[in-house]
């Protein structure tokens, strides 16, 4: 109830136009509206066609508007129910009413003139979900009227890890590419594309309010890989982590709805599920262990929470990535272990019961182009988990599957450690991408391991403790910057002048 006023005050503050309503807005004042209508039909033709009505109005009937609309919340047709099948809403909208006519009816209202307007309001708010419903689940011709398909895809952090190979796939499937990226780890990632005239790079950072939107402009959808990884990287600073995953988040969501982009694909974690002794799937209760799970499951609420009838948000869970990349990362678990492995000759295992899911940073790549080809009525709303079930494994099997593929060219020991630090433990359930999707990893634990070996051995990667290759070295060099007032008001003074700030915004993307 304090939720209710504290809306209807900041509400009543906001200029009232159609451009300023909202879906939730627009169902409530059109159930509203059809309920008043209903109600007052009914009392009309009671009052020309039956004899012996009263002329006055039967003030149980103002009721009967007031209560459809409070059913409807209770029973989730403004929530829960919003992006349901069309025979769930109608089924819904059929209960809501039933129930306000029986409240009616046992307030002594006459029978007649209730049922009457039951049939009047049903008819309106029954026709609009079905109406509603059709250009995403019926006619997909007309849905593709309303989805801009000739625009280049935005690719927020398509210089990082995940996002260069992404962009490879995107461009070998024919799609226009943008990246915008703060390039901290250098452009090599992306230089193969440079020439390619389906390709463009905008070096600025997710919150640096015009190169988002002149990244925005025009696009056909956004996939956000931008942001700050990891739990060692993401406790460096609190407030810089929230501000990079949190912030960064809600501006690129709401630049691409207000410029008319209609798919949004977000990069989210299974670490959200924290500690599990049972395989987990995207129904399982969040269970965040550290800021960086608590910065993607706030994420996740803002993009879907807040979704509009027509911008198809899919949020992407990703497993435990490893694997080469043109920008190769070794604070990444079993990387790490194939840097310690051929490079040391010892395997550090901490936590060595726990699991975890693995995928390999190609496949993940090919899972988000999976995404984007998808039917958007099929993904709108919906959350994945993006990995194998059969890449699911305990820390110390990671550590004796990179031993057994470094072993044909060296030594490799194991060391145990249990004094563990990071509670995650989890296996995760990728059945719904499966048969949805039809997504399945390509590549093994094995694979991917084999291939670093190789790059180790042609002499292609520096030392793995290198900064270059770290995001927590990196984002400790990013918060100088995030605290630096006078690199702050360079950068965000044209937000603060636009949007009425009376100060900076700042923040320092990192590319995933």
């Amino acid at each position: 109830m304090n939720n209710l006023w504290t809306y209807l005050r900041r509400r009543t503050k906001q200029r009232f136009a159609l451009t300023s309503v909202g879906p939730n807005e627009a169902r409530i004042a059109f159930d509203l509206l059809a309920a008043g209508l209903g109600a007052a039909g009914a009392q009309l033709y009671y009052i020309l066609f039956v004899p012996g009505s009263s002329i006055l109005p039967n003030w149980r009937l103002a009721l009967l508007p007031l209560a459809f609309l409070v059913f409807n919340s209770l029973f989730g047709l403004y929530s829960r129910l919003r992006r349901s099948q069309i025979r769930v809403k109608c089924s819904a909208l059929l209960l809501s009413l039933g129930v306000s006519t029986a409240v009616l009816l046992a307030t002594g209202a006459a029978p007649g003139l209730v049922s009457l307007s039951a049939m009047l309001i049903a008819g309106p708010v029954l026709v609009a979900r079905v109406l509603l419903g059709l250009p995403h689940s019926r006619h997909k011709n007309l849905a593709s009227v309303a989805i801009n398909r000739r625009g280049p895809v935005v690719v927020v952090g398509g210089a990082g890890y995940i996002g260069s190979h992404t962009v490879e796939l995107l461009l070998a499937a024919g799609h226009k590419v943008r990246v915008l990226d703060k390039l901290m780890y250098g452009s090599q990632s992306l230089e193969p594309f440079f020439g390619n005239p389906h390709f463009e790079l905008i070096e600025g950072d997710t919150t640096d309010i015009t190169k988002l939107t002149r990244a925005v402009n025009g696009a056909s959808a956004v996939i956000h890989l931008a942001g700050l990884v990891g739990d060692p990287a993401c406790a460096v600073d609190p407030e810089f982590t929230r501000h990079t995953n949190i912030v960064a988040t809600r501006m690129a969501k709401d630049v691409a709805q207000s410029l008319g982009v209609c798919r949004f694909i977000f990069a989210s974690s299974c670490s959200v599920y924290g500690v599990s002794d049972k395989e987990v799937s995207e129904t399982a209760a969040l269970n965040p262990v550290s800021l960086y799970a608590q910065t993607k499951i706030d994420s996740e609420r803002e993009l879907l929470a807040s979704e509009r009838d027509d911008f198809f948000v899919t949020v992407l869970r990703f497993a435990t990535v490893f694997g080469h990349s043109r920008r190769p990362r070794f604070d990444l678990v079993a990387n790490l272990f194939t840097a310690q492995a051929m490079i040391d000759g010892l395997i550090t295992v901490t936590g060595p019961d726990q699991w975890r899911p693995f995928v390999h940073v190609r496949d993940l790549a090919r899972a988000i182009v999976m995404v984007l080809g998808a039917d958007p009525a099929l993904v709108q709303g919906q959350v994945y988990n993006v990995g194998d079930p059969r890449l699911n494994m305990t820390i110390l099997q990671l550590a004796e599957t990179v031993r057994s593929v470094a072993a044909k060219y060296r030594e490799v020991r194991i060391s145990i450690n249990n004094d563990v630090a990071d509670r995650r433990n989890y296996a995760v359930s990728f059945h719904k991408i499966r048969s949805q999707l039809g997504f399945q990893a390509s590549l093994q634990v094995e694979e991917g391991v084999r291939e670093m070996v190789e790059n180790f051995l042609g002499g292609r990667y520096q030392h793995y403790r290198d900064p270059q290759y770290s995001n927590v070295a990196i984002t400790q060099s990013a918060v100088l910057e995030f605290h630096d007032p006078v690199a702050a008001a360079s950068l965000y003074g044209p937000l603060g002048t636009a949007q009425g700030f009376s100060g900076p915004l700042p923040s320092k993307d990192t590319a995933l």
